[in-house]
């Protein structure tokens, strides 16, 4: 039985593994056995995968952002287009701007009163999805 250094501690050891990586002979405490590789490629690795895993989620969330700002212009696209081939002017709606955390209320046309009613229950319902998302992700 040959005693050699570990590449990564110095410490004599006896029972030295080799990684599969960068071919160097590391003691038991520095050597990930399911991995087959040292504690030094393992971590690069682990950071290198762990970034590659935030730059997805971050691009994923940027898409479903951009996706949903289209589809919202694109739906009032088309009302408004249904609005004038339709020549009917009973049409009602409601708007809720957040500057900070106030919000400005906006509604016009014989029905605006449940417009308004219907937008401040989806925003509600919007702030309590958002809040409970974050919660679960932290």
């Amino acid at each position: 039985m040959q005693i050699e250094k570990c590449g990564i501690c110095r410490k004599l050891s006896a029972a030295l593994q080799t990684c599969r990586l960068c071919k160097r002979r590391v003691c038991e405490e520095h050597f990930k056995h399911p991995e087959g590789m040292c504690a030094l490629c393992y971590s690069r690795l682990s950071s290198a995968t762990q970034t590659k895993e935030e730059t997805f989620m971050s691009a994923t969330a940027l898409k479903l952002f951009f996706l949903g700002l289209c589809l919202m212009f694109a739906g009032v696209i088309v009302l408004f287009i249904a609005a004038a081939l339709q020549g009917n002017t009973n049409a009602s709606g409601a708007l809720i701007i957040f500057i900070g955390p106030f919000p400005i209320i906006l509604g016009a046309g014989p029905q605006a009163f449940f417009a308004i009613l219907l937008a401040v229950v989806l925003t509600i319902f919007g702030f309590v999805v958002f809040f409970w998302l974050r919660k679960t992700k932290a």
